[in-house]
């Protein structure tokens, strides 16, 4: 029958993240896979764009594009190599490159920090391993100490895990247990 329309279920109250939509009720050719399907008109949705979309902010962005509102905001960048760096969101593309200005590199010691400045500071998305907006006006003033010595803390830190990684592998050594490390340095063989 021409100009015939078909009708549509009534709208299903959003209880979970899945919804049903409709197929094109087209016909199958005969034989085919889809005409063993048991109720095949309605398919799950399972995308959470269609029940959490008046949740979420309508321009969201998954990734680090969601850094966009945070332009000319200080946030905050751990890098790959375990470096942090601080600085204001200047500009930010698709590939995840991050350009910050009056940028400061943080060093941690103990429990207190460093900065170093930096100036403006170009990181490659590759590099990001998070990144976020931060509230320079809620830290804590006594955390912050002179370079030099939290540098030195630093470095007397790494001096007891490298140490301590030493008095382990020397321990394995002795009980027997070889690594790959000890077969490549004849620290203990000698």
């Amino acid at each position: 029958m021409l100009g015939a329309r078909t009708t549509k279920p009534p709208p299903q109250k959003r209880s979970s993240i899945f919804t049903y939509s409709q197929v094109n009720p087209s016909p199958d050719p005969p034989g085919s896979v889809i005409n063993s399907i048991p109720n095949k008109d309605y398919l799950i949705n399972a995308t959470l764009g269609n029940s959490l979309s008046d949740d979420l902010h309508d321009n969201y962005m998954p990734g680090l594009l969601s850094l966009i509102d945070s332009l000319d905001r200080p946030i905050l960048v751990h890098l790959r190599d375990r470096r942090t760096i601080i600085g204001c969101l200047s500009s930010i593309d698709t590939y995840g490159n991050i350009l910050l200005s009056n940028t400061v590199e943080r060093v941690y010691a103990m429990d207190f920090h460093a900065d170093i400045p930096r100036g403006i500071y170009l990181v490659r998305g590759e590099n990001v391993a998070l990144a976020g907006e931060v509230d320079l006006s809620s830290e804590d003033p006594d955390k912050a100490k002179p370079l030099k010595q939290v540098l030195a803390w630093q470095e007397a830190e790494r001096l007891a895990r490298e140490e301590k990684k030493r008095r382990i592998r020397h321990m394995s050594y002795e009980a027997g247990i070889l690594s790959l490390d000890d077969t490549l340095e004849d620290e203990f063989y000698q």
